[in-house]
């Protein structure tokens, strides 16, 4: 191509017209880049070459013009969509949804970028506010086929289908004591997996009865019996299981309960450790929980309580999430719980339930609830997110953390198999003396 001359600008342009007609893609992108290079200040040069370059999947190249377009017009329609473009070829639909919404808020009259929107919207699960876009749609244009087709299609939202939370249910002497229980699990040194107060909520709103002994509380739903020892010694908890389990016919126990306590030794509330140990945590590695939350803070995650203005949001996330466990084949055992939670959570902070979501790019991409048993452990009913590397657990788990202060907050590995902290004491009786360290849910 011969050198231009200053003056040769349009005519650069329409050359990269005419090679983009024809289908000459790296002719095209020559053109226009001249073009820019004769007029620095112009904006069309550089949205004609950054069109070549996303369509040569250069998208990093692309998107810096895209970026230096809105530098000098923040609310130029062309750049923002293009960049919503490059956000979905690189599979980042949130943030492609952020772009389609700047360039709507820019142009409201774009009927394309609306129906673009309520489809990232549907695939992220936010169902409510793809129905909104919907019904906008439609409200402008009654004769939009595609926009009202697609609303038919349209998921109902899910719900619990379980009793509301019933205040009454504080009064119950299962709550009264409920803080004796707790200590006595600590005390034990056992996760209380599946026992702690929400849950105890839970079973209620399933239909529970209860039965409490001067040792013991049983909880019943239907034909299954929940068994909480009131003890805080193990040689306790034995002949408390045996006796109530023997009442009950085979494979109607509900819930945990502890099936050999002979290698469990009393734990205590704080415990010297080698550190350089720490790591070796079975699946509780501190330097990659911290790994993970510095990349969820780095890309602008932020944590925040669950309200009214994301619970549409975060019951999206937890489409996603049960969505990505259902494809992996597992059971969605508690799916109805999960909800009925969110259904709840204003009348359920009398139970000190915290809740908290992670926000990233404008949408909900993990949540954690949590609830207390009096003066136990902060008890972790679930901390779920999106089936995506984001390391969502770690964050919520420091974050929660902070608020459970007088708690302390154990990172005790795989809580499945090894109870709280009595494994960590026979595991590092050897090095107890050297270079003490208390070990709690990491700092990020």
């Amino acid at each position: 191509m011969a050198q231009a001359g200053p003056n040769s600008y349009r005519a650069l342009l329409n050359l990269g017209y005419l090679a983009r007609s024809r289908g000459d893609q790296a002719a095209a992108l020559e053109y226009f880049e001249a073009a820019r290079a004769a007029q620095p200040q112009k904006r069309r040069p550089k949205l004609e070459a950054a069109r070549e370059l996303r369509k040569m999947s250069r998208l990093d190249e692309a998107e810096a013009l895209y970026r230096s377009v809105l530098e000098h017009q923040p609310t130029q329609v062309r750049a923002l969509v293009n960049l919503g473009r490059i956000a979905t070829a690189r599979g980042n639909l949130r943030l492609a949804l952020n772009y389609y919404q700047a360039a709507v808020a820019a142009n409201p009259g774009r009927t394309d970028l609306k129906r673009k929107i309520a489809s990232r919207l549907r695939k992220l699960s936010r169902v409510n506010e793809a129905r909104q876009v919907y019904e906008e749609i439609l409200a402008q244009k009654p004769d939009d086929v595609a926009a009202r087709a697609r609303l038919r299609k349209l998921a109902q939202p899910r719900v619990s289908r379980l009793p509301p939370f019933q205040r009454s249910w504080l009064e119950r002497a299962t709550f009264a004591r409920a803080a004796e229980w707790g200590r006595n699990l600590e005390a034990l040194g056992i996760a209380a997996f599946g026992t702690s107060l929400l849950t105890l909520a839970q079973d209620f709103a399933c239909g529970a009865t209860e039965e409490v002994k001067p040792d013991c509380i049983l909880l019943r739903r239907g034909d299954k019996t929940k068994i909480l020892p009131l003890v805080s010694e193990w040689k306790e908890v034995d002949p408390i299981v045996k006796r109530e389990a023997a009442a009950l016919p085979r494979g109607h126990l509900l819930g945990y309960v502890p099936q050999d306590h002979l290698e469990i030794v009393e734990s205590h509330r704080e415990f010297v450790y080698h550190r350089a140990s720490v790591a070796d945590l079975a699946g509780s590695s501190l330097s990659t929980y911290r790994r993970q939350v510095r990349l969820l803070v780095k890309a602008g995650a932020h944590v925040e309580p669950i309200r009214p203005a994301n619970l549409d949001r975060l019951l999206a996330c937890n489409e996603r999430w049960f969505a990505g466990q259902k494809k992996r084949g597992r059971k969605t055992y508690f799916r109805a719980r999960t909800l009925w939670t969110f259904e709840n959570l204003s009348a359920l902070e009398a139970l000190g339930v915290r809740h908290l979501v992670v926000i990233l790019d404008n949408d909900v991409v993990g949540y954690g609830v949590a609830s207390h048993i009096g003066a136990a452990w902060a008890v972790f009913t679930f901390h779920q997110g999106d089936p995506e590397p984001w390391g969502v657990a770690p964050y919520l788990l420091s974050e929660m953390a902070k608020l459970f202060p007088d708690r302390e907050w154990i990172n005790d590995g795989d809580a499945m198999r090894r109870p709280g902290l009595a494994s960590f004491k026979e595991r590092f009786t050897s090095n107890a003396g050297e270079k003490p360290l208390k070990l709690g849910w990491l700092k990020a």
